[in-house]
Parts: C-alpha cells; sequence; structure tokens
C-alpha cells in the first residue's frame, strides 16, 4: 500500500454525523390544502363556515397544545367554544 491510500482514506470515510429531519406533522402538512389559514394572533390553524346565507358563521380551529398535541375547536354563537375534542 502507497503512501496516500491511507491519506486518502480519510476523505472516503468522513463520519459526519446524519442530519435529522424533524417528521412532518400530519396535521399540519395539509391545513392550508383543505382551506385553513394561520392565524398568528390567536396561534392557530382555522377555516370559517358560513350558514343562513353569510348570517353566521363558524370558525374551525386547530390549535396546537405545547406537548405537541391538536385540539380541534368549534367557535360560534358569540364566540363561544360549542365543541372541543383532542386530535
Amino acid at each position: 500500500m502507497v503512501w496516500w491510500n491511507e491519506w486518502l482514506r480519510g476523505f472516503n470515510n468522513l463520519d459526519l454525523p446524519e442530519e435529522k429531519v424533524d417528521p412532518i406533522d400530519p396535521i399540519l402538512d395539509s391545513m392550508e390544502e383543505n382551506g385553513y389559514s394561520y392565524d398568528s394572533g390567536n396561534d392557530w390553524w382555522e377555516r370559517i363556515w358560513t350558514t343562513n346565507e353569510g348570517k353566521e358563521t363558524i370558525r374551525e380551529v386547530y390549535q396546537q397544545l405545547e406537548n405537541g398535541d391538536w385540539n380541534k375547536l368549534m367557535i360560534g354563537y358569540g364566540d363561544r367554544i360549542f365543541y372541543e375534542e383532542k386530535v
């Protein structure tokens, strides 16, 4: 073996740490394509449903909790939460 083989071996065996890629949250992955928009003031994703020819509106909200879980809320009738579910 010639001297440069040992020298070049270091270039071929770089022990670089693997770059970790965080998996995409499946809920976040489809928000925009499902009609949700991000409300930065409330820190949640929402879409608005209307009924009675626009006289009533309901907000369907996904809110991520500090522990990473998600809540789904339905808000309407004077900004009251009338439905809540952990997703």
